[in-house]
């Protein structure tokens, strides 16, 4: 898989072995949950405005500055002129009162209402089509252009409502598209839940029942951005009576937006809600023959799963979920969507790189991109995000008001009825799935020949040159550009993590930089996950450099404060990158305090008693293999830990050798297995003439080679050297120690003074990226 022209995936040349990341954590790629597209009139995002809203403007200070309202309509034909609102300021502030100019008598009747209404959607053309919200306007003055458009909007939307009695649909419709706006462009929520309860009750009264549930889904989402509580009670109450009618259409879409708003909540028993609700959607769709919505709703179910935690139990009941929903795919009658055959392979590649199984993730990647290339020519791709997931003719029989062409629910030319899903264009899926294709092979990117490294670059350029679309509400835009520009940062944590593995760092550094620039845009909701990575991040190169001071100083930090045992496990979906930066900053604060000269020695015995059981309960093999590698080198080291009787170090430090050695080869981490490698052949072979010594220190040599660690090669060929003179081999012991002596010169100047080529001496600027 090369470069990505628009057209799909390409496979590499050369061929490709199996890894898993190396000791690193992941930085939170997580495959969004689909939502039910939520602006029943405009087609907008209704539930992507809770992160960011801008300030409220008062729909009147603009209207005093639109001097165009104030101009009555021009004709070319004189049998009777418009009415159009005038402006005169009441008490300070402006309001609307008709203009009414003299009218022929031949004319008909001029239809105020209707005029405003136009107004309106003009108004709301003018500023959602002139790209105001396309590109996150920076300057003042086209912010305030937009919002006087709006405001000047709402507020001839307002006037209608109030000044005249529209026809009953006209009426309903009128409400819904006023309070989506309200919704999407203020902080109104109070006047927008008044007049949604209005457009309700006149639902009710006209039984306009497909009216009445927009009207409904857009109330919960006001509702919640105010009482989460109050808005998931009420959504419940709505299920229950769409239930009770048999309108199965309605079901689905509110039983997802239930899921949705669950996953939102950072409680336990919200994820198991949301769960439920997924299972009772399957079982629906499989009652009444809605094959593409089983498969929808088991993909989501086993986002669900990993969005609750990354345990082995939760990875198989995900895998189960996408085995129903790929079975469901197979049914003639279940219609291929390509976002959501890309969503199950996201979410399988998710599983196997939360396992720890690289062979697996591997064969999932190549599986991933076949698909994606041979659906790179398919017509049926979202270009806003939005997919129409089908229902069977049977739900849609059940559908009492059919014929909208607008909303969660839409009929389409040929009377087909599908539900609406937010999620993402094609360009952000191909995207993701570069993402994640750098993710599978990241730690094998050195042996690979940085394959890793072309794809998270290629990924990069794809998120850089995305344009945010040039239609559409701010508020839609926003949320868009910003899960871009989160996705952006993380796969420039990759990069730095890349780059670390292979000792370049000083492509390491400039990457770092680039990320500290980039995470400036976002929010505080995201950047605090991102703030983690750069601390932990800035610490390594420290620490990678010989700058062990400074590096000791950030792992040392309030933020990377271990936690206790008690809370360890949670289902926060940023709180296992967080544990596993905590542990692999306190691991690496250890490989500095371990030396018995460093002023801070007397707590690495406490703080290794205080890691051990947070470190084998992690989930993480990496972090598994690399403590036990840490325990090893204590015991047998200068320290004075788990020492006791004659020979009980020994055993121990063939005992801790030998989990990680088999706890790095499950993960296929070179790295670890270099490292362990050449401390095996240092502590057991030092000294000794036989041929066994001469082979240990020679796959150290070669598997430091193959990783491309400068540190490591320069340590191996150390080892080796001394082992080959012992042997009798002096020529050929002094030319390795003259290439360990080359590959040391290329260490940064502060670390030449720590490493002594002739052997381990110092492993303090170890670090565990």
């Amino acid at each position: 898989m090369s470069a990505y022209n628009g057209q799909g995936f390409y496979s590499p040349n050369g061929a490709t072995t199996y890894h898993h990341a190396s000791v690193y954590p992941r930085p939170g790629v997580q495959v969004q949950v689909p939502v039910a597209s939520p602006n029943p009139i405009a087609q907008t995002n209704v539930a992507a405005v809770n992160t960011i809203r801008p300030d409220p403007m008062i729909p009147n200070q603009y209207l005093q500055q639109s001097s165009h309202l104030q101009q009555p309509i021009q004709h070319t034909q004189g049998t009777y002129d418009a009415v159009v609102p005038r402006l005169v300021p009441v008490n300070g502030s402006a309001q609307v009162v008709p203009y009414v100019t003299p009218q022929s008598t031949s004319g008909p009747p001029v239809d105020y209402s209707s005029v405003l209404l136009s107004l309106a959607e003009e108004f709301f053309a003018a500023a959602y089509g002139g790209g105001l919200g396309a590109e996150l306007v920076e300057r003042e003055s086209d912010l305030r252009m937009y919002y006087k458009l709006i405001a000047s909007g709402l507020h001839c939307l307002g006037t209608a409502l109030r000044q005249w009695r529209l026809p009953p649909l006209l009426e309903a419709k009128t409400r819904l598209r006023y309070a989506t706006i309200l919704f999407q462009e203020t902080e109104n929520y109070m006047q927008a839940e008044e007049i949604l309860n209005q457009g309700i009750s006149l639902c009710d009264r006209h039984r306009f029942l497909d009216l009445k549930y927009n009207m409904q889904f857009l109330l919960t989402h006001i509702m919640f951005t105010a009482n989460p509580r109050a808005a998931l009670k009420f959504l419940d109450g709505v299920i229950r009576d769409v239930e009770a009618y048999r309108h199965l259409g309605w079901v689905y879409v509110f039983r997802f937006l239930r899921t949705s708003l669950s996953l939102k909540i950072s409680l336990p028993q919200e994820s198991l809600i949301a769960t439920s609700h997924l299972r009772i959607v399957v079982d629906l769709a499989r009652d009444n023959g809605d094959h593409t919505i089983l498969a929808t709703a088991s993909i989501m179910e086993a986002l669900t799963y990993l969005h609750r935690s990354n345990s082995t139990e939760s990875i198989e009941q995900a895998q189960r979920a996408l085995a129903t929903a790929r079975s469901s795919q197979l049914n003639p009658s279940s219609q291929m969507l390509p976002e959501l055959v890309s969503m199950s392979f996201f979410v399988d590649i998710c599983c196997s790189l939360q396992h720890f199984d690289p062979t697996q993730a591997m064969s999932k990647m190549q599986a991933m991109q076949g698909m994606l290339d041979a659906s790179s020519g398919f017509t049926n791709w979202s270009t806003d995000g939005i997919f129409h997931v089908p229902v069977s003719e049977g739900t849609a029989r059940n559908l009492q008001h059919k014929g909208l062409s607008t909303g969660v629910l839409q009929t389409d030319t040929a009377g087909g009825v599908s539900v609406c899903l937010n999620w993402l264009t094609k360009d952000e899926i191909y995207a993701l799935g570069y993402t994640l294709s750098g993710a599978v092979v990241l730690h094998k990117n050195a042996s690979d020949g940085n394959k890793a490294e072309q794809y998270l670059k290629e990924a990069k350029r794809l998120l850089r040159d995305m344009q945010v679309s040039k239609t559409g509400s701010l508020t839609i835009s926003e949320p868009r550009y910003l899960w871009r520009q989160t996705l952006l940062c993380q796969v420039q944590i990759y990069l730095v993590f890349a780059f670390s593995a292979r000792s370049s760092w000083l492509a390491a550094k400039d990457e770092l930089s680039l990320l500290r620039e980039q995470s400036t845009v976002l929010p505080d909701a995201q950047l605090e996950s991102i703030s983690l990575f750069l601390q932990y991040l800035e610490g390594l190169i420290h620490q990678a450099t010989g700058d062990l001071s400074s590096a000791l100083a950030i792992f040392e930090s309030p933020l990377f404060t271990l936690p206790n045992t008690r809370t360890y496990q949670t289902t926060s979906p940023y709180s296992q990158s967080h544990r596993d930066l905590c542990l692999l900053a306190a691991l690496n604060s250890l490989l500095i305090v371990r030396s018995p000269g460093h002023s801070k020695h007397a707590q690495f015995s406490t703080l290794l008693a205080t890691l051990a059981p947070l470190a084998l309960s992690s989930p993480s093999r990496n972090i598994q293999a690399a403590f036990h590698l840490l325990r090893a080198t204590s015991v047998s080291s200068h320290t004075s830990v788990d020492l006791g009787p004659t020979g009980v170090g020994i055993v121990k430090t063939k005992q801790y050798l030998q989990s990680a050695l088999q706890a790095a080869k499950h993960c296929a981490n070179n790295q670890l297995m270099c490292i362990t490698l050449n401390f095996m052949s240092w502590k057991f072979f030092r000294g000794v003439v036989a041929e066994q010594a001469e082979k240990s220190a020679r796959a150290s040599v070669n598997m430091a080679k193959k990783g491309r660690d400068t540190l490591w090669i320069g340590v191996a060929d150390g080892v080796l050297a001394e082992t080959l003179e012992v042997q009798g081999k002096g020529p050929e012991a002094e030319s390795v120690r003259r290439e360990a002596r080359e590959v040391a010169g290329r260490l940064p100047a502060s670390m030449q003074r720590e490493v002594e080529v002739s052997g381990v001496q110092d492993e303090d600027t170890t670090t565990m990226d």
